[in-house]
């Protein structure tokens, strides 16, 4: 019985060695996996700020490609080329704070307080956006302009705007208004969290 007993618990020793390996062989490949995962998006941001880049210039582009195609819209062509420029740079600028955040998670170091800041840049970001779209709704639904057609020989009262453009930028701003919210709940969270570990660490 003694010797049994005593086999049983060597077995049960060896099934605790045997096991430690396999977990620290797991710890690794779980980080190569979240590595990868995080280069594919870093990736994905260059990416984007790429395409941003090129949309600003075709936002210039286009807007002189429609005043020639309608003239008694050239009083706009500015004003709009200017909120579509700037609201494509808001977004570049969030892809930085962004990425750091991923910085942050591939260093373990998401709790440090540091990503509290970038995730603040981020929802500037979205509020700049958001008065970028209240601009464009405002001017496209307010703004006229004197356009003289000289195929009539009359001047024409010409809205700036139009009615699916005025829904379109409904549309964008409830967006960002659920993407801001979603945003400060998360920030909370992420307070909270942050407030716990120091907790727990002076405890321990």
């Amino acid at each position: 019985m003694g010797s049994h007993g005593s086999a049983s618990g060597g077995d049960g020793v060896h099934a605790v060695v045997d096991s430690s390996p396999s977990n620290q062989s797991n710890r690794p490949s779980r980080s190569n996996r979240s590595g990868v995962i995080i280069a594919v998006l870093k990736t994905m941001i260059v990416l984007l700020e790429l395409i941003c880049l090129w949309g600003q210039f075709v936002v210039v582009v286009v807007s002189g490609d429609i005043v020639a195609t309608y003239p008694e819209l050239a009083s706009a062509r500015w004003p709009y080329a200017i909120a579509g420029v700037l609201g494509v740079a808001c977004f570049e600028i969030a892809l930085i704070p962004l990425w750091q955040l991923l910085t942050l998670v591939k260093h373990h170091d998401v709790f440090s307080g540091k990503a509290v800041s970038r995730t603040d840049a981020i929802i500037g970001c979205a509020l700049a956006e958001a008065v970028l779209v209240m601009f464009v709704l405002l001017y496209g639904s307010l703004a006229h302009s004197e356009y003289y057609d000289p195929a009539q020989g009359i001047s024409i009262d010409v809205a700036m705007g139009a009615a699916a453009m005025s829904l379109a930028c409904i549309v964008a701003l409830l967006l960002l208004a659920a993407f801001v919210l979603l945003l400060i709940v998360m920030r909370s969270l992420l307070k909270d969290a942050i407030a716990q570990r120091d907790e727990l660490a002076e405890v321990i």
